[in-house]
């Protein structure tokens, strides 16, 4: 067999094994996709993805970030990095690549909801990031924080009202 299949092989295997939620499994056949193919963008993202489940977010980055190296064009994995910083309150540096992707696919609509949830997230979006921001871009923020929030608020008494509404008396 040549490199190519046993690396799709390993990967398919990995998909399986993902399903199952067999994490550890799925990791090593990742693991071995990626030995076969350093190059294999589908690994990297997979095996993010399981470390995420696994709660190893420093090392999923990484993943992410390599996959990024090998083609930085790709809108979703500057995605996937984003908002696994975000679960580390990194926000800063998600934002950024959120810009990311929104410069390569400025209609990434989920993008687009993550980034104002993120600003709406910040204690003070205005203060964030130091130096990313000119001074005419600073009121474009406050006031997509502010949309953000606001959407969120009136979605949570939209939801308390329905929850009223099932409830038993």
């Amino acid at each position: 067999m040549t490199k190519a299949p046993d690396c799709e092989m390993w990967f398919e295997e990995g998909m399986v094994w993902q399903e199952q939620e067999n994490y550890a499994q799925a990791l090593d056949c990742f693991e071995k996709a990626i030995d076969c193919n350093p190059h294999f963008i589908p690994a990297w993202v997979y095996k993010g993805i399981i470390l995420e489940q696994l709660e190893d977010y420093e090392a999923a980055i990484r993943c992410y970030e390599q996959a990024i190296k090998i083609n930085p064009d790709v809108a979703d994995l500057w995605y996937n990095e984003g908002a696994t910083l975000c679960n580390l309150h990194r926000y800063e540096e998600a934002l950024i690549c959120f810009d990311k992707v929104l410069e390569i696919d400025p209609y990434h609509a989920i993008c687009q909801t993550t980034r104002a949830l993120t600003l709406a997230t910040i204690p003070n979006p205005i203060a964030l990031p130091k130096g990313k921001y000119s001074e005419s871009e600073i009121k474009p923020l406050e006031a997509e924080a502010s949309i953000a929030l606001s959407l969120r608020e009136e979605n949570q008494m939209a939801g308390e009202i329905c929850q009223s509404e099932w409830e038993p008396e």
